[in-house]
């Protein structure tokens, strides 16, 4: 009865507030272990006493020397304890050598990855957006995880893995007896049996692994995964249906509290297959009404229609962190792909609406980035006086491949130094055929070793190519060249080609066929292009289309021909550019579902913006609901909402303390209105302003 008497001393509400400032008051016992200062030293003087070193082993070396030696926080008043004073040596030893290893590989270049806006790309090395497989991690738990590792090499790789698993242990022990917590005590020696045992595995392994500075994007198929602890301690009277809310509570707060919903969320997967813990677990998230973590819906046609309207009513009621994603068009993307049959129902998605194989797949889905109107603004500028549309269009096609080339060619070389810059041990023990091959992840030791490319900012993008063919060609307008100067000049001295620009061209996101033939055209070119790179770890490059980082990247984007000033904000997702969609939230759809989201296997999302007024009262809801299951039953990927009333984010704007609470849905996470700067805000405001229109 353990577990029910924490829960029942421990009421989340009482708590809430001093829950939620747990990271900012914390204080690790000096008499613990060592300082950060001494951790570092030590290791230090280990490299340099080990020259030859494999560097995954001195990475494994200091993970074990945190793990046994470092100071910690005992936390005897929680529920989930695991802090451990890292001093943040892992971020720094990965830029330290990040600097070092580039140097050599680019010879001296100082790009460090790069956001090449004159070419319209992205690469760098990265350390996101990966998972765990963490059904083994239920399974085997940290002491099978070592095991598996020890007996089945003696690679440095394998050597590795079982000195992290014996410092995970050591640290797992230390934690339990200074802060009483008998999970961590259990997790140290068997696999987990209890609910509670199961969410303090993997709180404990996500912050381990996340401490050797690889950032954890996904925290599995939350029903599915622990739906037999649940069950489990139900049957044997260890917990309640309340009491499980309450746990679960305790749990997810300790992932909101490390970044405090400031830094793209945490993602817990729900369905396909809905179960007791979908509908708990949605509740429970209800209930606590904050911004992280963030939750990805898995949906098919025949979803409990009553689970939906749950999850409708959360959104309709301003706990926008869910994105609903189409289940069986996901699985047809993932198979044209390449996956294997009895792999793609483990689909898991790695970030924001990414999708991947846990346990099978590194998909690096952020890596890579290409950014359509960038290249547009290239072929304008390079190219010739092209005499027809059709041969601008070729121009720009065939940039676009060049450009997307040169990405994926430099991507290559950052995947190629990524093994000496931040091996990940602790990571690749989950997975079997890292395990099997004695290759850590950063060496292509997963089964799809694939790289993410976002493919950004189409409805800018055809919006451009729309203008240039109604104005330059079709109407006759202006020349290419007065267009070219009109753009150089940031539309000054060119308003009324601006006005027209702006106001007379189709535009996406209106069902007008005139748009919609371009902008399929564009993706449709990309995605053949896209799928058929290779990347540096033996795989492929995976394509995505949505637009992120619309206000930041905005700035440093000159005057468009769509009629959009320097510096305005992008448009987001696969959503229409700001206050273009004129016709409606069902125009919007039908243009977008045009497109065969099986060419996009790393993800797609739709952003619909609706006012309050459209959603009101159980009506509302089937509204939300319906939209939900027709985009699916289209072929949709993802899609996601805001609802907002503008007065009301002008008031928020200029009363923040009145809306502490108030959510708004970014890209692919999840914030509260009073964080975003004012430029944000204002992209908002505009939006929605325009979806009441």
């Amino acid at each position: 009865m353990q577990i029910l008497f924490w829960v029942l001393m421990l009421n989340f509400e009482d708590d809430r507030v001093k829950m939620e400032m747990m990271n900012e008051k914390f204080v690790f016992d000096s008499a613990s272990g060592l300082s950060p200062e001494k951790i570092e030293a030590k290791f230090r003087c280990h490299c340099a006493e080990n020259p030859d070193e494999p560097y995954i082993l001195s990475h494994a070396y200091l993970m074990n020397l945190i793990c046994t030696e470092a100071r910690i926080c005992p936390e005897p008043n929680h529920l989930f304890a695991g802090l451990v004073e890292h001093g943040n040596l892992f971020e720094r030893l990965f830029y330290e050598r990040r600097k070092t290893e580039w140097e050599k590989e680019f010879h001296g270049l100082e790009l460090l990855g790069r956001l090449d806006f004159e070419r319209g790309i992205h690469f760098m090395v990265d350390a996101s957006h990966v998972s765990p497989d963490w059904q083994a991690v239920l399974e085997l738990g940290l002491p099978g995880l070592r095991s598996r590792a020890a007996k089945a090499g003696g690679t440095p790789f394998h050597r590795a893995c079982v000195l992290v698993y014996d410092g995970a242990i050591r640290l797992s022990e230390r934690l339990g007896k200074a802060s009483h917590n008998k999970a961590l005590l259990a997790i140290a020696k068997r696999p987990p049996e209890t609910l509670h045992e199961a969410f303090q595995l993997t709180y404990f392994l996500h912050e381990l692994i996340e401490n050797g500075k690889a950032s954890v994007r996904s925290m599995g198929r939350f029903d599915r995964d622990f739906i037999r602890f649940y069950r489990h301690d139900l049957a044997a009277g260890l917990l309640t249906r309340d009491g499980a809310k309450e746990l679960l509570k305790h749990y997810w707060m300790r992932f909101y509290t490390k970044h405090q919903g400031k830094l793209f969320g945490k993602n817990f997967c729900f369905g396909p297959d809905i179960n007791e813990l979908s509908y708990l677990g949605m509740e429970t998230y209800y209930e606590m009404n904050v911004v992280d973590p963030k939750l990805s819906v898995f949906l098919r046609e025949n979803t409990p229609y009553d689970f939906i309207e749950l999850c409708m009513k959360s959104i309709r009621d301003g706990r926008t962190a869910i994105v609903s994603l189409n289940y069986d068009m996901i699985i047809k993307s993932m198979l044209k792909a390449g996956r294997a049959p009895d792999d793609v129902h483990n689909v898991v998605p790695i970030g924001c609406y990414e999708p991947a194989i846990m346990g099978k797949e590194i998909s690096l889905s952020g890596a890579t980035h290409l950014l359509f109107p960038c290249v547009l603004l290239h072929t304008l500028k390079y190219g010739a006086a092209y005499r027809s549309f059709e041969k601008l269009m070729a121009a720009f096609l065939a940039d676009l491949a060049d450009s997307a080339g040169e990405m994926a060619t430099q991507q290559a070389r950052c995947e190629k130094i990524w093994p000496e810059i931040n091996p990940v041990p602790l990571l690749s023990a989950t997975f079997a055929e890292c395990v099997e091959s004695g290759r850590d992840i950063t060496e292509g030791g997963a089964k799809y070793n694939t790289t993410g490319c976002v493919a950004s900012y189409i409805a800018d993008c055809v919006d451009s190519l729309a203008a240039i063919r109604e104005l330059v060609y079709r109407r006759k307008i202006c020349s290419l060249s007065v267009l070219k100067k009109a753009l150089a000049a940031d539309w000054k001295g060119y308003e009324k080609l601006n006005f027209l620009a702006r106001t007379t061209c189709p535009k996406w996101g209106n069902n007008d066929q005139q748009a919609d033939d371009i902008a399929l055209r564009v993706i449709n070119y990309s995605a053949k292009v896209l799928n058929n790179l290779p990347n540096g770890r033996g795989g492929k490059i995976t394509p995505s289309i949505y637009g992120q980082a619309v206000v930041e990247r905005g700035r440093e984007i000159g005057a468009l021909p769509s009629g959009r000033y320097a510096g305005e904000p992008m448009s987001k997702n696969m959503d229409a550019v700001i206050a273009m969609d004129k016709n409606g939230v069902t125009a919007l759809m039908e243009s977008v579902l045009k497109v065969d989201m099986t060419d996009w296997p790393c993800g797609t999302c739709l952003d619909l913006m609706l006012h309050p007024t459209s959603v009101q009262g159980a009506e509302g809801i089937g509204i939300l609901v319906s939209l939900i299951r027709t985009f699916i039953r289209r072929g949709g990927s993802g899609l996601q909402f805001n609802i907002f009333d503008a007065n009301v984010l002008r008031d928020a704007q200029a009363h923040p303390k009145r809306y502490e609470t108030l959510q708004v849905r970014v890209c692919g996470w999840n914030v509260r209105f009073n964080d975003l700067d004012k430029d944000a805000q204002e992209t908002f405001i505009r939006q929605a302003d325009a979806s009441a229109s």
